[in-house]
């Protein structure tokens, strides 16, 4: 079929009728709806938690934006106080000497407390309280640390920094003489480091402690003392310890114009914990001239050896009985229960067969099954011998002068003097037969003297001695051949003082002590007079120069002379002192104890 114009017209107008019914739904009629949006999800726990600004945690819980503060302020409070107690100790570990560190640790322990308390804190209120007790106290360490404790150097500084003195001039000197204290007092230690050998203000008599070479000591103005002894000015200081039951001593002998003041002394320990005290005398009239004596020791207690009643006969069956058993046969500790009625009895069982040819079985109870040889000694309580310390070294270093205002007359002695001293009450006799080397190790300490400042120093000494030789000559007797082993020589010593720390700071650089022989004296080459040598090295980046001196000590137990090859001294003491510097003066000076190393 053909379609015409007017037919195609029509049929158009039919589709679009059609189509127009379509998009109006049920019935035919009307437009055609829109389907439905996709619903909102709703948001998860977490994101529920963290919109509110809180933490969602992994159990599933939410903490709250305030707990979560209330969290962070307890953690931050708790750092803040560890942080506190963290720098009092590194106050503690630099403070200027071993007073200031200890007043400086004792608020460092009260900056732990406070620390732990925050640590246990359940609020940060309760953390932030403690937090400020731990700042308070790590501000009084530092306060305390930064402080001279000690008074020696007090003193030392107090002279040295007189402002009423300070490029003062004497009348009638040709040309003016600056009399500063500063310029005394530095010339005094530097004067310590002068030859050992020389007789200075500090004097020891050599027939009874080390003899002059082994000190070392200093004047500026006014005439060396050479009395005997230990002597600062008219008063004759023995450095002999004791021990109490309160801790080591000294005895001090007091001359005429001077006194201990009534204080107690100053007590710390130095590095390596050795006993010490700070030593106060001030003159009888004049209570402006002070002198300050530190010394330190190793001074042990007295030992008790216990007392034993009479012995008890020991047979199979006799008995029940504890206490390790050795295996050599030798005597041991321990305790006899002779029936099962009475108390067990301490004491011990003991060999008296030559060469421990002792033997003791017990079974698991202790019962004794057999013996052979030991007898039972029973303790006598309240009773035993002390015996004391016989092998202990004492050093030290002193400053003495005056803290006087005024300009003093034109002959008055400022007396700013300095010296150091070493001694062991038991003289060790080398022998020309002793072969072999042996290593000291020790601390030292004494004055630092630079910048205008002098601070207490102290120091890690290492020696080693090299006994006998096969080069080389002694000195004495004097029919020895220069250069030639006579069978005489006794050996050298060397060493080194490192670590130096000086004011609570670590300074560059340490000291070498060269070669020092060992002084023969008598006839069959033994010496019990020391050794010196020099010293030099670069401290602080400038180089010292300047002598050291020692002596060993210790029992001499060999009693042949093939036990006197191998006897070795069991500790050694000695001083030492250089000064350098060139523009910027500057000064060592000191004492060390040193023990022999296994």
């Amino acid at each position: 079929m053909k379609l015409t114009g007017n037919k195609i017209f029509s049929f158009m107008l039919a589709a679009a009728f059609a189509l127009t019914l379509a998009g109006c739904g049920g019935g035919g009629g009307g437009t055609a709806a829109a389907p439905d949006p996709e619903p909102t999800p709703m948001p998860s726990p977490q994101e529920m938690c963290e919109a509110d600004g809180g933490r969602y945690n992994a159990d599933g819980s939410c903490t709250s934006a305030a707990d979560l503060a209330e969290e962070m302020a307890l953690s931050g409070a708790q750092e803040a106080a560890m942080a506190a107690y963290m720098a009092a100790m590194a106050a503690v570990n630099g403070a200027k000497d071993p007073v200031a560190a200890t007043n400086a640790q004792m608020y460092a322990a009260m900056a732990m407390e406070a620390s732990d308390a925050a640590a246990m804190a359940t609020t940060s209120e309760m953390a932030m309280e403690y937090q400020m007790k731990a700042e308070m106290n790590r501000d009084m360490a530092m306060e305390a640390a930064g402080m001279r404790g000690l008074g020696v150097t007090m003193l030392a500084n107090k002279m040295l920094n007189g402002d009423d003195i300070e490029n003062a001039e004497l009348a009638g000197t040709t040309p003016p003489k600056a009399v500063s204290n500063a310029t005394n007092v530095g010339a005094a230690i530097g004067a310590a480091t002068a030859a050992a050998t020389a007789d200075a203000d500090l004097t020891i008599d050599a027939a009874t402690v080390a003899g002059s070479m082994t000190n070392q000591g200093g004047k500026s103005g006014g005439t060396d003392n050479a009395d005997a002894q230990l002597t600062i000015g008219t008063v004759d200081a023995t450095n002999v310890a004791t021990h109490k039951a309160s801790g080591s001593t000294f005895a001090v002998n007091i001359g005429t114009a001077r006194a201990l003041m009534g204080e107690t002394p100053s007590r710390f320990q130095t590095r390596g914990g050795w006993e010490a005290q700070d030593l106060l005398l001030v003159d009888g009239t004049d209570d402006t001239l002070k002198s300050h004596l530190v010394i330190s020791t190793d001074i042990q207690g007295d030992k008790v050896t216990p007392s034993y009643g009479t012995a008890v006969t020991l047979a199979a069956g006799t008995g029940t009985m504890t206490g390790d058993i050795p295996g050599d046969g030798s005597s041991f500790e321990g305790t006899y229960d002779v029936t099962a009625n009475t108390p067990p009895i301490p004491g011990r069982y003991h060999c008296p067969l030559a060469g421990n040819a002792c033997s003791i079985s017990a079974n698991a109870d202790g019962d004794i099954i057999a013996v052979v040889g030991y007898v039972f000694e029973p303790l006598v309580s309240g009773t035993g011998t002390k015996t004391s310390d016989a092998d202990y070294l004492a050093w030290g270093f002193w400053v003495q002068g005056s803290t006087r205002d005024s300009i003093p007359a034109a002959t008055t002695d400022i007396e700013a003097q300095a010296g150091a001293f070493a001694y062991g009450n038991d003289r060790f006799n080398v022998m020309a037969t002793l072969k072999g080397s042996a290593t000291y190790n020790g601390v030292a300490s004494g004055l630092y003297s630079a910048a205008g400042m002098v601070e207490y120093f102290d120091a890690d000494v290492s020696l080693t001695a090299n006994f006998g030789g096969t080069s080389g000559a002694d000195s004495t007797p004097a029919t020895s051949n220069a250069g030639e082993n006579d069978g005489l020589l006794l050996g050298v010593v060397t060493g080194t003082v490192s670590n130096i720390m000086a004011g609570g700071m670590s300074v560059d650089g340490s000291l070498t002590l060269k070669k020092a022989d060992i002084e023969t004296t008598t006839a069959n080459g033994a010496s019990d007079d020391g050794f010196t040598g020099s010293a030099e090295g670069t401290v602080g980046g400038a180089l010292l120069m300047g002598t050291w001196g020692g002596q060993f000590y210790g029992p001499n137990k060999a009693t042949t002379a093939k036990a006197q090859e191998s006897e070795y001294p069991t500790t050694a003491a000695g001083t030492f002192g250089v000064t350098g510097g060139g523009h910027t003066p500057m000064s060592l000076l000191g004492s060390f104890g040193a023990w022999k190393a296994e």
